[in-house]
């Protein structure tokens, strides 16, 4: 190669390395803070608020007042009951020989001390896993059978739509009713007992 490419190579390198600067310089500048600037900001993140931001500017300063608005929504105590007999039932009424209890781990934080208690002596008894065994259970329906408003207790049925899986066999489906008895323990609905009907 003569002199005058190689010279040429270098200065196209050179050009292009300083270009590539030059846009990083750029893309990735940060305004600077203005030393004249005071500025007030208060951010609170909260489930369900709406937040009103003015800013007003004058020659030297500029400020942010924040204003948060909260909207509590509140969960009636039936809506509460069947949010928690629809998550608790569909948790716990689904599992397989693979997940070692796993389903009922899950659902503990939505279980009294009671029901932990029965729990604690379905894990004791294990489960025989020589043969792959699988059932999901998905909640069609809640219906109350004991309630009262202001109550502390409930008593509902769960229809349940379960499909069981055995080895390599087809999957058979089946229409379920689980009975729950739920307590009110400071201010959450939890599961007390369940059965199946």
């Amino acid at each position: 190669m003569n002199r005058k490419l190689i010279i040429a190579i270098i200065g196209a390198a050179v050009l292009l390395l300083v270009g590539l600067v030059i846009i990083w310089f750029i893309v990735s500048r940060v305004p600077a803070d203005d030393t004249n600037t005071a500025s007030t900001n208060t951010n609170q993140v909260r489930t369900n608020t709406d937040t009103t931001t003015t800013t007003t500017t004058t020659d030297s300063t500029t400020t942010d007042t924040t204003q948060d608005t909260t909207v509590v929504v509140q969960q009636d105590d039936q809506q509460a009951i069947t949010s928690s007999s629809r998550s608790f039932t569909e948790r716990f009424g689904s599992y397989s020989s693979d997940t070692n209890f796993e389903n009922i781990e899950r659902s503990r934080y939505l279980m009294t001390d009671t029901m932990s208690q029965q729990a604690d002596k379905l894990i004791s008894q294990g489960q025989d896993n020589s043969t792959f065994f699988s059932i999901e259970s998905d909640v069609t329906g809640v219906t109350f059978t004991d309630y009262t408003d202001g109550a502390t207790g409930a008593t509902v049925e769960v229809a349940v739509r379960q499909k069981k899986t055995v080895g390599q066999q087809a999957a058979v489906y089946s229409n379920q009713i689980a009975r729950l008895t739920l307590k009110k323990v400071g201010g959450s609905w939890k599961v007390d007992s369940f059965r199946w009907l």
